[in-house]
Order: structure tokens, then C-alpha cells, then sequence
């Protein structure tokens, strides 16, 4: 049974029983497989298919392993003959005749080998591999002959291997039924002869069994150690072949990378007195049996505690020796025998010490080696030769001083003691006990436990995936009937007419079920699969049900929309009012219909009179009537039109000309074609900003759009022609109404050139006249900006150059009409010859000469490119005059801050003359240097001033203090914190404007500010409530920077002065600042606002609590907010208020006392405070 068990677990025959396995299940389970409707393992030739692929793997897989065992033996079988040559020392010449017998022999064994499988247990390489190490003379090849193994080849080879009983040259193979067995020469192991040859040796030795037995070279050693040498050498030399012993062992752990069993093998025990008499009665079975010990093995179990357990494993072999020696001396007549009986118990005895010693020089382990498996130490005799030791009779003689008597030689019997049962019984069962190559074996059940890893992860994650896809589509069903129905009740819910947002909830529900309309162009979900994805056949619904509901509410609103459009033509312009009709048409004509041109009409629709509509809305609703469209392109049917409408629509658009279609159709082009715009920052380089702004307040990087330019002149030319073929195919929108107005292709030409020139003038001319110099804020300020002006990188010369540039069209005149003539008289031929035949006309003269006029674009803008024109040109004289200007403006800044009178303005004036005439923006540009310089040097400077202030701090105090809190109590948003400072504090916006600009007009010692007289001669003129502004600006200043920082601050101190008998305790948290008091405890606190450790937040508790629960405000103006909440009296005394909070009727009234009677809880300065937009 335990052999059928052992053969039922190997790795063949499990894999057998597997593949057997799957077949089962492959021709009984398969067939209840499907995948998307289909039964692949129904067919029984599929399932034979399945399963022979199965057998195959697993024979070829078989095969694979037996080709792999074979091609290991042979490689180990040509090294051991010698085929694998190894680099070695070359054999000395009295032995190179050994050496070849020895090649011969081993080469004779190979070849019986490979015609024999050993044992029947398989290859050379299956078999357990056992090594015999020990000096020389310590009977290990007596040991092997004497052993009563059954050699296979010993036929073959002869009994009296290479060396045999006298000595091994090198190594000796023997091959058993159950093992092989290495018998190494002594040298080998002691190294003593030729060390450097023998250890070479040695180490090629071990270096060939790791190369071809790679995962377990050896299943364990056997060490030889001749009873002769423990009892005859001297203690340094049992010491030396100790270590020997324990080095080649620690070579072979290095070597071959394994842990293996050592059995110490006691030889020659037949030289113990006694030996040969006290065993002469056993029989071959009792000879053959196992004398010595064996350890225990156990998990942890190391060399240490076999030498430990060594002494009393021996004790017990000497009883058992003491046991018998009665019944063998009644057994033996020779009184000299009977006595050598009696003793060999005691001489025994006598070898433990030494014996013991000589295990621990070997065995004891240390940190530094790998320590060895001590599994027994064995005692046996191979051949009795030589005269036995009588150690106890030598050590009676020498106490006594008596002769010692040599016992005689024994006779030779050709016995072996002790051999055949611990090689057969002991070593070789536990074959398995050696370790293998650890990185080898790591590698290998990687691999294995990697394989089966994989096949487990794929076996789990397909029934996992399956498990999955069904869970998931059984979820996906449900949540398509739930959905379903909840769209089908909001679908029945909806109105006849209406807006079409109003339709969105139930669109987008129906649009974006799973596997719906905007699913279509997606696979289905990987983890819904395996067969059972039901997503095909309800998506198919779920969009045939979605296109159906556009049909039904979204086409007739849209249709509606257009209708009322169409009906309101007067409301609308002709350009609009035509594209309304041309998507209409479409609608109700499946052969001219186009999707995008329907959907984008209805998107811009949406975004005109959708106002309240989101724009999350409107791109959703723009989805939906793409996708409305996109049934039409499917081949659903048209919508029916309204005849009577499309006919008066048509009859009004015959009003607008054919030119002006033409021209709305160019435009539209020529803006999708993104041309580069021309701005004064791109043409005035990199100071352009510094220099210039825009008079309508658009920024200076916006100009004229790319398609008036002279690329954009091009670009009109090459689309003439296409354009003219649009409106030639869209004839059919307006029928033949338009037939009779097309008058002239001449006039057209020249009508469509016309309306583009005087786009292009008036785009230009817009353009220049909004661009001005900034305005100068100061003399300096004006100084830097002339002398930009005057520069030899001029922005001024270079946006006007580039301008010039821009309005020159190259002189052409008349080639654009003649192009758009031609396109024109070729498409509209048709309706010339109709035209011709109702006005019965012959005239066939040829279209009239086109203007030899320039174009009105370089006429109009003639000035500016006179002033640009040559080398030099007019412009840069005049900008040469800026210098001085430049220079002017300079010394009027120093003379200011030296007190000085300022210099004679005569460049002003020079450019003041220079301005008149000069083209736009030359002109004004001109003006505004003489009156911003003359303005700042003359001292009447509000407009300057009023320039400044509205650039600057009336801007800033309109986007971060207007309508908001605390400035106006009511507001819900707060001015933050930094913009409060930036704007108020000591050197913000309003002191610094004030005292850098207005503080030496002012006279600030009454109660109000006034102007000073000398300010108020009409030089200034700005009114008293201004001043009284910035003096509410310096009244905010002072309370709420005391400190002089730039955030705002108060320091004040809070008394409970009387807390409502209902209420037990009252607490304020002020920023983290807290006030607690109770009837019993009303203890003042000090506050300082911001503290840094509240948040900006404010709590009122009271207890009990109030119904309204805690009082909170946060933010910059957390506490002005609670004490708006309270009720705030102010008090005689300037820095006291009295606070008074009520919860629910229950009131606590507090003292508020200010660090100053300049303080900001007087409100009311905050509250009449105003932005001044001007000055």
C-alpha cells in the first residue's frame, strides 16, 4: 500500500489525474457554457479538440522531464569518462598508465549504462549519491568490498576495481542497485603529499559533481577513521587528520552549497583485542548488522548535541557488550580466548576518550563555519589483519613494571563485520535527509509555486469575473426597469409647449442610461462581460426610446422656436432672419438637410434667448439637438413645414441685396480664418504699454481683427469665388425672389468691394482714434514717456509705421472687383439670360471699366502714409521735437523741487503748432504732451490729478470697499482685511494721493477741512465734498490704525455690567479672546483685535440656551457684525459705550470702553463714507 501511495503522489501521475480531471469536466460541464448566446463546447468534435490538447501537454510535458533526466546523465556520464576535458595538471608519467586503465575501465561502465538502467530505479542521476572520505589506509575501499552490496558491473568491469583493496589513486565509482558511491583517494582528504595537485584536485572534483548534480550533489559523507590511528598516533597527529577531516568537510558545505549527514565510520576494529574472539560465534546476518550509534533527529537539532549525546550512546554500547560477555565466554574452551573475551569489553571501554576527543576536533561547531550533521558514529572491520592492541594488558604492564606480550596476528577470514546493514538500513533510506542547493531550490519553487500562483490567480479571476458579471448585470437590469420607469412618468408629466429646458431632466436621464445613447461608442465594461453582458440589447432600447422622445418633445419646440422666429422677421436682421429660413427649410427637406448646420443654428438660438438658462444647461441642450439631428441623418422622417410662412419669409428677405449676402458670407469666413490681430502693444514693442492706453478702456494688446489687413485683402480676394458659390447653392432658400434684385454682376463686384472697404476704413479709423498716451502723472513721469517718444526705439513710430503699413493695400484698384465680377457673371449667368427675356433685351455691351482711382482705403488713410514715407520722414522730425520737450519737462521737475521758477514752455508751444494738421493719432496725441506738460508745470492740475485718481485708488476703492460691510451695515459681503489697509491705512492709497497731492491745498486746522484760498483762485476747482471725503478717509485712518501699521487694529476693554436673572452664565469668545461671567462673577477682559488665535470668529452662549441657539459671526468683521446684533449706546464719554445682548427677552449689559476716544465704534463715519469716482 505504501508503495501504491508513493507512486500515486508523483508529479507524473498527478498530473494525470489532473489532466483527467479537466477532461471530466470538459466533456460533462463545458456544454453548459455560453458566451453571448453562443455554446462553444456543444459540439462533441470541440470537445475532443479540448481534450487532446490537454494529453498532449501533459505528454509532452512528461517528455520534456525524461529528456531533461537523460541529458543530465549523459553530461555527468562524458565528465566522469573524460569527455569533459577539465583544465588540469597533467599526470605524473609512472602513473599515466593507471590513469588510462582507469579511463578505459569508466568508459566501459558508461557504455553499459546507457544500455542499463541501474536497479530499476532509474538514471545515474536519480540514484543517491554517498562520498567516502578519510586518510589514508583508513579502509574505505575495504569498507566497499567487504559491504555485501550487489555491484551491477562487476561482470562487466571485473571485481578488482582501479586500485581495489591496496589504495585508490584518485576516485573510485561504485555503482549499486541502490546508490553510487564515491570512494576519493586518501590524499584527498589530507592533502599531504602534493598540496597544491591534491587540493586542485579536490576542488575540481567537487566543482564537476555541483555542475551535473546541481540541486543535491551528494546525499551524504561517510568519514573513515581507523581505530589503528586513534590508539597508535600521537596527539598532534590525530589532531592534524581531525582538522583535515574538518576542513574537507567545510569545503564540501562551501563547494557544493548543501547541508548533508556525515556518518563517522570507526574502521579496523578487529586490531581491538578481543574483537575477533568476542564476535566469532555470529553468523553472516548478525555480521551484517548495524554496531554504533545513531542520533537523534530533530528540528534544531545540531552537532553539538550529538557530541553531548555521544558519551552515553557509547556507555550503552559497552553495557551491551558487558551483557553478553558471560554467554560467550560458556560458549569458548580456549582459556587464552575466554580471557581475550572477558577483557574486550574493558578494551572497548578504553577508546571513548579518544574517540570523543577526536568527534570534537571534527564536529564542534564555531560562529565562523557552517556547522556539520553529525547523524552517527558506526563501528565495523573490513578484513582482520595485522596483530590486535591489547590496551588494557600495555597498561597493566606498564603500571607494574612487567614485559608486555604482543597478542598474536589475526588470521585472515575474508569477514566483514558491521557494513552491509548501515549502508543499506541506515545511509541510503535517508537519502532524502540531505539539503539541496538552496539558491537552486529557491529558483525552482519560485518557478513552481510561481506557475501555480498563476494558475490560481487566473482560475480565481475568471470565476471572480464571472461571479462579478453576473452580479453587475443583474444590478444593470434592475437599474434599467427602475429608471425606466421613473422616465416614463416624467415623460407623461411633461407639457405639450414650453422651453426646452424644461425638457432636460428627462433628456439627460434617457441620454445617459448605462449602455444608452451616450454609451454607444463604448465597449462594454471588462467586468461585465464573460458572456453575460445584457447591455447590447437594453442600450438598443434605451436609445431607440431616448430618439423617440426628441422626436416627440425637442422637434416640435425646436420647430416652434423657428416659426416665431420667422414670424417676428421684422424684430430680427435680414442676415439672421435668412439662416432661420435656411435651417427650416432644412427640416422639412431630407435631401438638402445638414446636421451641424441645424444643430448650430439651434445652439446659438439657445444662447441668444436662453438667458437664464446655465451654460451647463446650454451645452446639454445643444447635445440633445445634435443628437436630434443625427436621427434625421438616419433616415427619420421630416417634420411638415408651414408653406404660407416660408413664402412671406422669402418675399422680405428679397429686400436685402445680393451683394450685401455675399459680403455677411465673406466676413464669416474670413473670421473662421483666425488672422493675426494688430494691436499698438504687438506693433509698438515692448514699452508700448508704458506709453500707450485706449480712450474706451479696452486694454492696448486689442486692435483691428486680422481680416483688415493686407493678408486679410488676400484672403477676401481668394474666397470671393467660394463665397459666390454658397449663396449660388443656398439659391433654393430663397426660391427665385432674388432673381430680380440681382441687377448688375458689375454693380455686385464693385457693391461687394465697397461694403469691405468701408469696413476696413472704419475699423481703422475707430482704432486710431482711441489709442492715446497715457497721462502724465507727474514731470518726471512725463519726461520718461517723451523721451520712449523720441527714442530711437520709438513706440510712437513704430505703431504708426506699422499702421501705415496696414492701411496700404499696394495700390491695387480695381483686380478685387474684377475677380469678384468674374465669379459673379459666372454664377449668376442664369439669371442675367432669365432677366434679359422678361425685359426682351439684346444689350450684350460688356461690363463698364473698373475706377482708375486708387482704392478708397489707401486714399482715405493718405495723410498718415505721407507722414511715414521716406528717409527721413516727416514723423521723425516731428518726433526729434519731442527731445526738447523731453528736456523741458525735466528741468520744470528739478526746478519744482528746488522751488525754482519754472523754464520758458517754448517746446510745448512749438509742439502745440506742430499738432494742427497732423493726421490721427498723431494729432491728439501731440495735444495731449502740451496740455498734460503744460498742465503740470502751470500748476492747474486737476485734470491731471483727476487722471491719477481715477487710475488709481478711485478704481481700486470701487472694486474692494463699495457696497460692502462695514462700509455699508446692510451688505453681505465683507471688505477683507488687507484691501481695508491698503486702501485707509497711514501711507494706503487715499493718504498717500492726499498728502502726495491735495495736503498743500488744504487747510486742516477747523473742525472741517477747507480749500486754502490760494487753491481755490479756479485752478484747482475741485468741490468741498471731495475734501469732506478724505477727511472721513483720515478720521478712518486715525481710529483704525492707531498703531500706525498697515492692518487694522482697536484695543478695548469689556465689563458685564448686569446679566438677567435667567441667565447662569454668560460667554463671549471674541477671536479666541473669551469673556465668561455669571451672576455672581462679572469680571471685566481685555481685548486686542485681530489676536491671531480665533479665526476671525465671534460666540455668544448663554446658559440656558438660547432658542435661537449660539450667536456666530466670522470673518475680518466678526465683532462689528455681533455688535450689530446688540444694542450699541454711545456715551458721554467718548471711549465708553454701553452693549447690551438679548437672548429670548433675557438681556446681559456690558460696558464697552476703547483704548482712545479716537475710536472705530463710532459708526458713523464708516457708514457716510463714499468712493469719490473723481476728483
Amino acid at each position: 500500500m505504501k508503495k501504491f501511495f508513493t507512486w500515486l503522489i508523483k508529479p507524473a501521475v498527478l498530473a494525470f489525474l489532473g489532466v483527467l480531471l479537466l477532461a471530466l469536466v470538459i466533456w460533462f460541464e463545458a456544454p453548459l457554457v455560453s458566451y453571448d448566446g453562443h455554446y462553444p463546447f456543444a459540439s462533441e468534435t470541440v470537445r475532443w479538440t479540448f481534450i487532446l490538447i490537454f494529453f498532449a501537454i501533459w505528454a509532452g510535458w512528461l517528455g520534456w522531464r525524461w529528456f531533461k533526466a537523460w541529458r543530465a546523465n549523459r553530461a555527468l556520464m562524458k565528465s566522469v569518462a573524460g569527455a569533459d576535458e577539465q583544465p588540469a595538471a597533467a599526470p605524473p608519467p609512472e602513473g599515466a598508465a593507471e590513469v588510462a586503465q582507469l579511463n578505459k575501465r569508466m568508459q566501459d561502465a558508461i557504455a553499459i549504462l546507457k544500455k542499463t538502467k541501474t536497479g530499476g530505479k532509474g538514471g545515474l542521476y536519480q540514484l543517491p549519491w554517498y562520498m567516502f572520505i578519510g586518510a589514508p589506509g583508513s579502509g574505505k575501499t575495504t569498507a566497499l568490498t567487504q559491504s555485501g552490496l550487489k555491484f551491477p558491473l562487476a561482470d562487466a568491469l571485473g571485481k578488482g576495481a582501479i586500485g581495489g583493496v591496496g589504495g585508490t589513486r584518485n576516485c573510485d565509482w561504485w555503482f549499486t542497485d541502490d546508490a553510487v558511491l564515491l570512494d576519493t583517494a586518501g590524499r584527498y582528504t589530507t592533502q599531504d603529499s602534493n598540496a597544491g595537485a591534491d587540493k586542485a584536485a579536490w576542488t575540481g572534483f567537487l566543482q564537476l559533481l555541483k555542475k551535473y548534480r546541481r540541486r543535491r550533489p551528494i546525499n551524504g559523507v561517510i568519514v573513515t577513521v581507523p581505530l589503528s590511528d586513534l590508539l597508535q598516533d600521537t596527539d598532534a597527529g590525530r589532531q592534524a587528520q581531525a582538522q583535515a577531516l574538518r576542513d574537507r568537510i567545510k569545503e564540501l558545505h562551501d563547494q557544493l552549497g548543501v547541508r548533508f549527514p556525515v556518518y563517522v565510520l570507526v574502521t579496523k576494529c578487529d586490531l581491538l583485542g578481543g574483537f575477533v574472539e568476542y564476535f566469532e560465534g555470529l553468523g553472516r546476518e548478525e555480521r551484517a548488522q548495524v554496531w554504533g550509534m545513531t542520533f537523534p533527529l530533530q528540528d534544531g537539532a545540531d552537532g553539538d548535541a550529538a557530541l553531548a549525546a555521544f558519551p552515553a550512546e557509547f556507555e550503552q554500547l559497552e553495557q551491551r557488550l558487558q551483557e553478553r560477555v558471560l554467554a560467550r565466554m560458556q560458549q569458548e574452551r580456549d582459556p587464552h580466548k575466554r580471557a581475550l573475551i572477558y577483557s574486550f569489553p574493558q578494551q572497548f571501554a578504553g577508546i571513548q576518550d579518544v574517540l570523543k576527543r577526536f568527534l570534537d576536533d571534527v564536529f564542534a561547531s564555531n560562529r565562523y563555519e557552517r556547522e556539520a550533521l553529525l547523524r552517527g558514529v558506526y563501528f565495523s572491520s573490513g578484513t582482520q589483519e595485522g596483530s590486535p592492541l591489547d590496551r588494557v594488558m600495555s597498561a597493566m604492564a606498564a603500571s607494574f613494571g612487567l614485559e608486555r606480550q604482543a597478542l598474536a596476528p589475526n588470521a585472515a577470514s575474508g569477514r566483514s563485520y558491521f557494513i552491509t546493514n548501515l549502508l543499506q538500513q541506515v545511509m541510503f533510506p535517508e537519502a532524502e535527509l540531505a539539503g539541496v542547493n538552496h539558491a537552486l531550490e529557491k529558483r525552482r519553487r519560485m518557478l513552481q509555486w510561481g506557475s501555480v500562483a498563476a494558475i490560481a490567480i487566473v482560475f480565481v479571476l475568471l470565476g471572480a469575473g464571472m461571479i462579478t458579471s453576473y452580479v453587475r448585470n443583474r444590478a444593470y437590469v434592475a437599474d434599467m426597469e427602475a429608471k425606466s420607469a421613473a422616465i416614463a412618468k416624467q415623460v407623461a408629466a411633461l407639457p405639450a409647449q414650453g422651453s426646452t429646458v424644461q425638457l432636460l431632466p428627462v433628456l439627460d436621464a434617457l441620454r445617459t442610461l448605462p449602455g444608452g445613447y451616450d454609451d454607444r461608442d463604448k465597449g462594454a465594461p471588462l467586468s461585465m462581460r464573460f458572456g453575460l453582458y445584457q447591455g447590447d440589447k437594453l442600450g438598443e432600447a434605451a436609445r431607440i426610446a431616448y430618439r423617440k422622445v426628441l422626436q416627440d418633445t425637442l422637434l416640435p419646440r425646436l420647430q416652434q422656436r423657428m416659426e416665431d422666429q420667422l414670424r417676428r422677421n421684422g424684430a430680427n436682421s435680414p442676415e439672421y432672419l435668412y439662416e432661420v429660413l435656411r435651417v427650416y427649410l432644412m427640416l422639412g427637406d431630407a435631401s438638402r438637410f445638414d446636421a451641424e448646420s441645424v444643430a448650430a443654428w439651434a445652439a446659438l438660438d439657445d444662447a441668444r434667448n436662453l438667458k437664464d438658462a446655465s451654460d451647463d444647461q446650454k451645452q446639454s441642450l445643444a447635445a440633445h439637438e445634435l443628437a436630434l439631428m443625427e436621427n434625421f441623418r438616419d433616415g427619420q422622417a421630416m417634420p411638415r413645414l408651414d408653406p404660407q410662412l416660408i413664402s412671406d419669409t422669402r418675399l422680405t428677405l428679397a429686400r436685402m441685396p445680393l451683394e450685401q449676402r455675399v459680403y455677411n458670407r465673406l466676413k464669416r469666413q474670413l473670421m473662421r480664418e483666425k488672422l493675426p490681430e494688430f494691436s499698438p502693444a504687438s506693433a509698438g514693442g515692448r514699452e508700448a504699454a508704458n506709453v500707450f492706453v485706449r480712450k474706451s478702456g479696452e486694454p492696448i494688446t486689442r486692435g483691428v481683427n486680422g481680416m483688415f489687413s493686407p493678408a486679410g485683402y488676400a484672403k477676401f480676394l481668394a474666397m470671393s469665388n467660394e463665397a459666390v458659390d454658397d449663396v449660388e447653392k443656398e439659391r433654393w432658400v430663397l426660391a427665385q425672389q432674388e432673381a430680380t434684385q440681382a441687377g448688375n454682376r458689375d454693380q455686385v463686384g464693385q457693391a461687394v468691394l465697397r461694403l469691405y472697404y468701408d469696413d476696413y476704413i472704419a475699423q481703422w479709423d475707430a482704432l486710431l482714434a482711441d489709442v492715446s498716451l497715457r497721462p502724465f502723472g507727474t514731470l518726471e513721469q512725463g519726461a520718461r514717456i517723451t523721451n520712449l517718444l523720441s527714442g530711437a526705439d520709438s513706440p510712437m513710430r513704430k505703431f504708426l509705421v506699422a499702421a501705415s503699413k496696414e492701411t496700404t493695400l499696394g495700390g491695387t484698384k480695381t483686380p478685387l472687383a474684377a475677380s469678384v465680377t468674374a465669379a459673379v457673371k459666372g454664377k449668376l449667368d442664369a439669371y442675367k439670360k432669365k432677366l434679359e427675356s422678361a425685359m426682351a433685351s439684346s444689350d450684350d455691351s460688356a461690363p463698364a471699366a473698373p475706377a482708375k482711382s486708387a482704392n478708397p482705403v489707401d486714399a482715405h488713410f493718405d495723410d498718415l502714409h505721407k507722414m511715414t514715407a521716406g528717409t527721413p520722414s516727416p514723423l521723425d522730425q516731428t518726433l526729434g521735437m519731442l527731445k526738447d520737450v523731453a528736456v523741458y519737462l525735466d528741468s520744470a521737475a528739478a526746478a519744482k523741487r528746488t522751488g525754482a521758477p519754472p523754464p520758458p514752455g517754448d517746446a510745448l508751444a512749438k509742439v502745440k503748432l506742430e499738432a494742427d494738421g497732423k493726421p490721427a493719432p498723431l494729432g491728439t496725441m501731440l495735444k495731449s504732451i502740451d496740455s498734460g506738460g503744460a498742465g503740470l508745470a502751470s500748476g492747474s492740475e486737476r485734470e491731471r490729478l483727476n487722471a491719477l485718481w481715477t487710475a488709481g485708488p478711485a478704481q481700486f476703492c470701487r472694486q474692494a470697499v463699495a457696497g460692502r460691510y462695514p462700509i455699508v451695515k446692510s451688505a453681505a459681503q465683507d471688505v477683507t482685511a488687507d484691501d481695508f489697509g491698503k486702501l485707509f491705512a497711514p501711507g494706503g492709497l487715499i493718504d498717500d494721493f492726499f498728502a502726495k497731492n491735495l495736503a498743500q491745498y488744504v487747510d486742516m486746522g477747523g473742525a472741517q477741512w477747507r480749500w486754502r484760498a490760494t487753491a481755490n483762485d479756479g485752478t484747482l476747482g475741485i468741490p468741498q465734498a471731495t475734501l469732506d471725503a478724505f477727511q472721513r478717509a483720515a478720521k478712518i485712518r486715525d481710529a483704525f490704525f492707531a498703531n500706525g501699521g498697515r492692518q487694522a487694529s482697536m484695543r478695548f476693554d469689556l465689563k458685564p455690567v448686569a446679566l438677567d436673572p435667567a441667565i447662569t452664565k454668560f460667554v463671549l469668545d471674541i477671536d479666541g479672546q473669551v469673556l465668561s461671567a455669571t451672576p455672581g462673577a462679572l469680571t471685566p477682559a481685555s481685548f486686542q483685535l485681530p489676536s491671531g488665535k480665533g479665526g476671525g470668529q465671534v460666540r455668544l452662549d448663554v446658559t440656558p440656551a438660547s432658542a435661537h441657539g449660539t450667536l456666530h459671526t466670522e470673518g475680518p468683521w466678526a465683532w462689528f457684525r455681533m455688535l450689530d446684533k446688540a444694542t450699541v449706546v454711545p456715551t458721554a464719554q467718548g471711549e465708553r459705550y454701553n452693549v447690551t445682548f438679548d437672548a429670548d427677552g433675557r438681556k446681559a449689559a456690558l460696558e464697552l470702553t476703547a483704548s482712545s476716544v479716537v475710536n472705530p465704534f463710532r459708526r458713523a463715519v464708516l457708514e457716510q463714507f463714499r468712493c469719490v469716482d473723481k476728483l
